[in-house]
């Protein structure tokens, strides 16, 4: 782009160019053609593709701003007429604003998101009005897809009538939460060896006691603010049975499942105990105390890391899978549709640009790929993530994903029934109130308070709401339920023939 050159007539060069046509046919068709051809390239100003245009992309993950405007520099090297402005907010300030943002006018470009049901996010943006397609209309997107692995991109949860309106970012193997992060100083002060990680839920809790008794050091940081305590909660519930709060076994909310309300006792066994930090605190804080020495133990996801390092300078920590149940894991983590997180705006005014940009960052083997890989952000759905990753306990992290599978694929209503994709009925329910589930276990554990009545109350309501909201659709609730699958094993795609 920005490869024309201006061409500017004074009148007396003009008069003579037009003279020199009037004597001379042949050089007459010749100029004609050329001036013709200038004319609609729009040589004689500034060209359509050097309107200079701003593109304004905002998402949470502040420790990555500076990658960030170094990937920026790459690519205004490229699109000259195209200046990009990048804007990082921290997680809970970043959900706030953004409505806000959409309901002012002010809302960015291209932007981060994350729905209250993640692999329907993008039905939730549409009703919502706050997105449109990735790509400008009629533009070719085929060669572009195969960057992705086959099925990456399906009708309803990333693609409308065959035009994608986001991309799976992250991959959806590796990439979430379930690790279990050590503090190597704390582990070692109390004789403890991280190498040998504990591997049962008896096995944390007696390393806790180990921690607290030997060195006087909280043994896990657990945050509670907001909806933070997924962090912790989805490792442990996870190796039980699921980390979601819908079975998708039964195709019910199932918080009052009892293995859910046994993670939740289980853990709120630590807290009894004075093995967690104490205070209502959120991510930041945790993540601080675990970095400083004054835990041994954080739970969080992937990304963790690079966290460490570039927001903490903290490097000394190791990773292991989660602590299963002591008769055995019966459970996994959810491996689906969840990573398509980069969207372009409905107000965006300028889609070329856009999808320029879009285009730059999903490069396999590009500038943003390359980096965002050897500086251990995360891991990539279209990027070879062995080539680039670097950061040793990275690379322990994608072992434990690979090799130990806590994240497999579950099934997917909305494939098995793509009908259900103008379904409100999963949204209605969460929209009851956000974050319930988390915002009333928080509550319990800082409480000391007994669970197991709420969560029969959270799950009868957001049942009654999903039910009621399906029938007055049209549509069958065994859409939502697959009482084949196992949640220990993959499901197997071939059963959504059956």
């Amino acid at each position: 782009m920005g490869g024309c050159i201006e061409i500017n007539f004074t009148n007396m060069q003009y008069a003579n160019l037009i003279g020199l046509i009037q004597k001379d046919k042949i050089m007459k068709k010749i100029l004609l053609s050329f001036i013709m051809v200038f004319l609609l390239t729009g040589v004689f100003g500034i060209s359509a593709q050097d309107e200079q245009v701003t593109l304004r992309v905002m998402s949470w993950s502040a420790e990555q701003q500076e990658f960030y405007n170094e990937a920026i520099a790459e690519f205004e090297a490229e699109y000259p007429n195209i200046s990009v402005e990048w804007e990082t907010l921290e997680q809970s300030a970043y959900r706030e604003s953004m409505p806000l943002r959409f309901q002012s006018g002010d809302a960015p470009d291209i932007f981060f998101w994350l729905g209250a049901n993640r692999v329907l996010t993008m039905a939730e943006l549409l009703d919502q009005e706050w997105v449109q397609p990735l790509v400008p209309e009629g533009t070719d997107t085929s060669e572009w897809m195969q960057r992705w692995p086959a099925g990456s991109f399906a009708e309803g949860i990333n693609m409308v009538d065959g035009v994608p309106y986001s991309f799976p970012f992250n991959d959806n193997k590796i990439w979430g939460a379930g690790y279990m992060y050590m503090n190597i100083d704390v582990w070692e002060a109390a004789g403890l060896d991280v190498t040998s990680p504990p591997e049962t839920r008896s096995e944390l809790l007696d390393a806790c006691r180990t921690i607290v008794a030997e060195t006087g050091t909280f043994c896990m940081a657990v945050p509670l603010d907001g909806n933070q305590l997924q962090r912790t909660w989805y490792p442990l519930a996870g190796m039980a049975m699921t980390d979601q709060f819908f079975d998708i076994q039964t195709g019910r909310y199932a918080i009052d499942d009892p293995r859910l309300l046994g993670t939740f006792d289980y853990l709120q066994t630590f807290f009894e105990e004075d093995l967690v930090v104490p205070g209502f605190n959120d991510q930041t804080f945790s993540r601080g105390a675990f970095a400083n020495g004054q835990a041994a133990i954080y739970f969080d996801g992937a990304w963790m890391p690079s966290v460490f390092r570039n927001s903490f300078d903290f490097e000394n920590v190791a990773v292991a899978a989660p602590p299963v149940p002591d008769e055995g894991r019966t459970g996994s983590l959810a491996q689906t549709y969840s990573e398509n997180k980069f969207y372009v705006s409905s107000q965006n005014e300028h889609p070329e640009a856009a999808w320029s940009f879009i285009e730059f960052m999903t490069r396999p083997d590009g500038f943003f790929a390359r980096e965002y890989l050897a500086r251990g952000f995360g891991t990539l759905a279209y990027a070879d993530n062995a080539e680039y990753i670097e950061d040793p306990v990275f690379l322990d992290v994608i072992e434990i994903a690979n090799q130990q599978d806590i994240r497999v694929l579950y099934p997917e209503p909305v494939v098995a029934c793509p009908e259900l994709v103008t379904s409100q009925a999963l949204i209605e329910a969460e929209n009851i109130r956000r974050n319930w589930e988390f915002e009333e276990m928080s509550l319990a554990l800082s409480e000391g308070s007994d669970f197991a009545a709420t969560a029969q109350e959270i799950a009868a309501e957001k049942n009654s709401v999903f039910l009621e909201t399906l029938e007055e659709e049209g549509f069958d609730p065994a859409c939502y339920a697959f009482p084949e699958f196992e949640f220990t094993a993959a499901f197997d795609t071939a059963n959504y023939e059956n």
